[in-house]
């Protein structure tokens, strides 16, 4: 899939100038240091992403609870619905308090979630805390456009986003191998653990870096 992304992104560009152009103009875009900065950090970010999947956590729930396929079905569905209702509410906080701010702190409190999942002692407090994760989770992933529009001009806008996307399709390749080894250690609590920790880390170091640029 990165690969055939590679493809497409370097065909869509070529449509646009010729092939020394953009050759000379990526170059200098690749030498921003909010490029360099902004790619290795969401690459970060989908590198944890990748560790918890919707098949990753369908899995858990079946061997923590042992929860039928056909429940589970509903839970996520259920789940995904309050994923989209959180998508609407985001750029009103983002109105109120800036995209950088609702991006990170958003994100925040959807990964303290995240880790608190497995350590729940029942079926019920579990999903609890999975809805209030999906609540949050996909917060930052408006507000994170917008904010990468704040930093770029318009003529960068699209290559950024090409090169960033590529950054985080390329980091998410080891995941499915990170947690086959996890699981079968019979440690089913560490996925949750590690991609909070991993996420918290990009929010922390995103925040820091761009708290006094933008809002």
């Amino acid at each position: 899939m990165s690969i055939f992304l590679v493809i497409v992104y370097k065909n869509i560009t070529n449509i646009e100038t010729d092939h020394g152009k953009m050759s000379t103009k990526l170059l200098g875009l690749l030498l921003y240091p909010d490029l360099r900065n902004l790619s290795v950090l969401f690459a970060l970010d989908a590198l944890g992403g990748s560790l918890i999947t919707q098949s990753l956590l369908t899995l858990w729930f079946y061997l923590k609870y042992h929860v039928p396929v056909t429940s589970l079905g509903i839970l996520f569905g259920i789940s995904s619905i309050v994923t989209a209702i959180s998508l609407i509410i985001a750029p009103l906080i983002a109105e109120r308090i800036g995209n950088l701010r609702t991006m990170v702190f958003t994100h925040i409190i959807s990964n303290i979630f995240l880790i608190l999942i497995p350590f729940m002692n029942s079926f019920n407090w579990a999903v609890i805390f999975l809805f209030l994760r999906q609540s949050f989770s996909q917060m930052d992933v408006p507000s994170r456009q917008a904010f990468v529009s704040q930093i770029f001009n318009d003529e960068e806008r699209v290559k950024v986003f090409a090169i960033t996307n590529i950054f985080r399709n390329v980091s998410s390749l080891p995941g499915p191998v990170l947690v086959g080894f996890m699981l079968s250690l019979r440690l089913l609590y560490l996925p949750f653990l590690v991609s909070g920790i991993i996420k918290l880390g990009y929010d922390s170091t995103l925040y820091k870096l761009y708290k006094n640029k933008v809002r």
